[in-house]
């Protein structure tokens, strides 16, 4: 969820309750996203794929995302009200994120199920009893969840580490202008050997 977590930073700095936030941003990450997943999905079930079926359980999946963005919004600001001295640890940082991901994907799965329900097959489809299977449901929700949530938790330990070292370099260009024509002259070289390869691999071949 690259887009969602850098959507999810600019919603930050606007001024909108927790709930309004959360909405907005699942509809917007929705809305932006859901052709590519949708195509995506139908190339590879080798299914016919028309402009309506971009936008294909449209309703149930703007649902799922609008619920996941409020209880990331909500559960985000809980966490941190509880210790904000903590929120600003790596450790705190951490378990906040976690926490809030696993509230998050557990509570917005059953929009999934649903979605996934809406996408079956017209000649495939099954009915809602058969389709619905409280053990899978349980199961693929646990692992996909805790997965997501060590990776954005193991993310919030990045970021800071990060942003130290791009402000470092950013200071170390503006004092030596004459980086930005070293990191110029380094990208064309790479162009340029890219090229001299693939003519020799095809000067090879013929």
């Amino acid at each position: 969820f690259p887009f969602f977590e850098a959507t999810n930073v600019i919603m930050q700095g606007v001024d909108l309750p927790p709930t309004a936030r959360g909405a907005v941003l699942g509809t917007v990450f929705c809305t932006t996203t859901l052709p590519i997943t949708n195509y995506r999905f139908r190339k590879s079930m080798d299914l016919p794929i028309t402009p309506s079926d971009l936008y294909q359980a449209y309703l149930p999946t703007v649902l799922r995302d609008i619920l996941y963005g409020i209880v990331r919004n909500k559960v985000m600001t809980f966490m941190v009200g509880l210790n904000p001295a903590r929120a600003n640890t790596n450790l705190g940082r951490f378990i906040n994120m976690f926490a809030t991901v696993i509230a998050a994907c557990v509570l917005s799965a059953p929009g999934n199920e649903l979605r996934g329900y809406c996408l079956q097959p017209a000649n495939k489809r099954q009915s809602m009893v058969d389709f619905f299977q409280p053990s899978k449901f349980v199961r693929s929700t646990s692992v996909g969840a805790v997965i997501m949530a060590i990776s954005l938790g193991v993310g919030t330990l990045a970021t800071p580490q990060v942003e130290k070292l791009w402000s470092t370099l950013r200071n170390y260009l503006k004092s030596n202008p004459i980086s930005y024509v070293l990191i110029i002259l380094f990208a064309v070289s790479k162009v340029l050997d890219a090229r001299r390869e693939k003519a020799m691999l095809s000067a090879i071949a013929s």
